[in-house]
Formats: structure tokens, sequence, C-alpha cells
């Protein structure tokens, strides 16, 4: 890695710290950690020069002026949300699949705080917002998204005018949210379907029973055990989400 402090250099770190920072400060994981504004920055323009230097980065057309440099970094922010959109879209299932629990569970009258989001959130939801947050790393996709980024680089040059946007790529990975989120909890939820199937028979029946205050522990007892048994077996279906997101980049870029 070499380090020359020139007008071409100065310009290509700061377009590219531009990049990070629309995708590093828009992503999940960091937004879990908590670390101070100060430290991001730092973090942001380590990377920025790494890749520079170990790259041998330079603009794709040095700007001369300030308009054309405003519209360069306009370009470098709209790169870096379009692949932070990406990450987020993965992190989303999770959330739809963990409010999808909360809800036929009946935790969704309950709400906790979310390190993830910074919100209240159902307790599912908050616990596969962390697990999120845990697979990523466990996966090695923070790795992955370093090299994501310098894929991005190679496809989209700094300073260079990005092409139209693939709308259907965008499309398709929102519906991803919902496809693999769905997959996510298929199970507790089937099985959570079953019993109130099982309960609307017994309420039939029984329609002195107040099935209300009756099915609660039911369904609560039956969801956190289901989602017990097959914790598991959902590693496959979270490497799938996590590689969803890469293959939105690979699309977009």
């Amino acid at each position: 890695m070499t380090l020359d402090f020139n007008t071409a250099w100065v310009t290509a770190v700061l377009l590219c710290s531009l990049r990070l920072s629309a995708l590093l400060l828009l992503t999940p994981v960091f937004q879990a950690t908590n670390l101070p504004a100060r430290v991001r920055v730092i973090l942001i323009l380590v990377l920025a020069v790494a890749l520079v230097g170990g790259m041998r980065l330079v603009p794709a057309s040095l700007p001369s002026d300030l308009p054309e440099f405003f519209s360069a970094a306009a370009n470098e922010l709209v790169v870096g949300a379009l692949m932070a959109y990406g990450i987020f879209a993965a992190f989303a299932a999770f959330s739809f699949a963990g409010h999808a629990l909360d809800f036929q569970i009946g935790f969704s009258i309950a709400n906790i705080f979310d390190p993830v989001t910074r919100t209240q959130s159902p307790l599912i939801a908050s616990l596969f917002g962390m697990v999120a947050v845990a697979l990523f790393l466990t996966f090695d996709a923070h790795h992955a998204l370093l090299r994501g980024v310098a894929y991005s680089l190679e496809q989209v040059p700094l300073g260079a005018t990005m092409h139209p946007l693939n709308l259907p790529a965008l499309v398709r990975e929102f519906g991803s949210v919902f496809s693999l989120g769905l997959m996510l909890a298929a199970p507790p939820l089937f099985c959570l379907f079953l019993v109130e199937i099982c309960l609307a028979v017994l309420s039939r029946n029984l329609p002195q029973l107040n099935i209300f205050m009756f099915s609660i522990p039911i369904n609560i007892a039956v969801g956190l055990t289901v989602l017990a048994l097959v914790t598991g077996h959902m590693g496959s279906v979270a490497k799938r989400i996590f590689e969803s997101a890469f293959t939105f980049w690979e699309a977009a870029l």
C-alpha cells in the first residue's frame, strides 16, 4: 500500500469515504455496536485510505470545480446507499420473521428496546435482530462486505456516473424480505396454525370455555418449544438471507 499525498489521492480518499459512510453508517451492524461517532469516522477514513492505497484507486475524472466534486460525491452516496439497501433487506427478513412469530404467539402486546434498530419492538423480533448481527459476524459476512466494497469500486469507479438503476433487482430484493423471512419462521408458524385450528374446534364444541385466556399459555408454550427445536436448522436459511444481499449487489452494480 502506498500513500501519495496529491490532489488525486485526497479526492479518491474523500469519495471512497463517502461511499463507505453511506454503506456502513446505514448498516444495522454498526447501529448495533453503538460506537461513538468519532470512532466511526476514524474507521471509515482508515478503510478508505487502505482501499485507495491497496487498490491504487484514482478518480475516473478529477473534479475541476466544486459543482463537479459535489456531483461526484452525490453519486458515491447513491452507490453506498444502494449497497446498504441490500444489507438492510437481509436484516429486515429477520425482523419480519420475528414480528410474525410475535403476532402469532401473542408477544406483540409487549414491547422491549431493540438495540439494533434503537426502537421499541416485541420480544422475539428483538431477539431475531440480535441473532442476525451474531450470525452476520459468525458467517464471516463482514469480510464479504469489505470484498463487496472492493467489487463495487471495480464496477463503479470513484467519481464515475452509475449506470441506470436496476429496478427489477430492487423489487426482487424487496420481495425476498417476505419470502426468506417466512422461510425462517415457517416451522413455528405452521405449528401455531395447527394449534389455532384445534382451539377453534374446541371453542365450537365448548362455547362456555374462555378460549382466549386458555389459548395464550398454549400458544406461548408451543411457539417457544418449536422455535427452540428448529433453531439449529435455521443456519442454512440465515446464510441464504445474507447471500441474497451480495447477489443483489452483483445485479445492481
